[in-house]
């Protein structure tokens, strides 16, 4: 019980640590920046792409890190879930959190997107936390944490999508759900397998 409890708030400490005292605050600094905005205005897919890239980079970054350097020796796939547990969770608080000024403008409908999409989220932390416990285990961490990365961001992307093009959420919580759908598969058939004897 106390190692899963240490694994979650290691897991919610990564995201307190990579999102909010890392990314935001370094987004916030840089949205002042004058060449910035021009390019957001001139290229607004490519400059989506990279915002939701640096979601990827930060989190992902930060799941390996926390694995490289606290976690060495956990490697089953019961801790890989508690962890991305953590993660996952803590950053639903915060957005409820962010969220909660404007309950009292929301409908029913909107309540519950915004549950189902938190929902969507903690099964996607599962699963990148998962994709990077398995490179470590099969001694390709860095190939596993690129591709993390960039499905991290890719996950991210149809928000930049929706926003620019304005397609409907049907889109948008349809896309989420096929790609968990295809995660939770994941989760459950995934054997992290690996030496655990062997230094990474």
């Amino acid at each position: 019980m106390k190692k899963f409890l240490k694994l979650f708030l290691l897991g919610m400490i990564c995201f307190v640590l990579s999102q909010l005292c890392l990314r935001l605050p370094i987004l916030k600094l840089l949205n002042n920046n004058l060449w910035l905005n021009n390019f957001q205005s001139l290229y607004p897919l490519l400059y989506g792409f990279l915002i939701t890239l640096s979601a990827g980079l930060f989190e992902e970054g930060g799941r390996f890190i926390f694995k490289d350097k606290f976690l060495k020796e956990s490697n089953s796939k019961s801790d890989a879930i508690i962890f991305g547990l953590g993660h996952g969770l803590v950053e639903v608080i915060f957005v409820l959190i962010v969220s909660s000024s404007s309950l009292n403008l929301m409908t029913r409908s909107d309540i519950f997107l915004g549950l189902y999409e938190r929902l969507l989220a903690v099964i996607f932390h599962i699963g990148m936390t998962l994709l990077i416990w398995l490179g470590f285990n099969r001694m390709e961490k860095y190939r596993y944490l690129i591709l993390a990365i960039f499905l991290h961001g890719f996950f991210d992307y149809f928000i930049i999508l929706k926003n620019i093009f304005g397609f409907s959420n049907l889109i948008l919580y349809g896309s989420w759900t096929l790609l968990c759908i295809f995660i939770l598969i994941f989760i459950f058939k995934i054997n992290l397998g690996g030496n655990r004897n062997e230094k990474i």
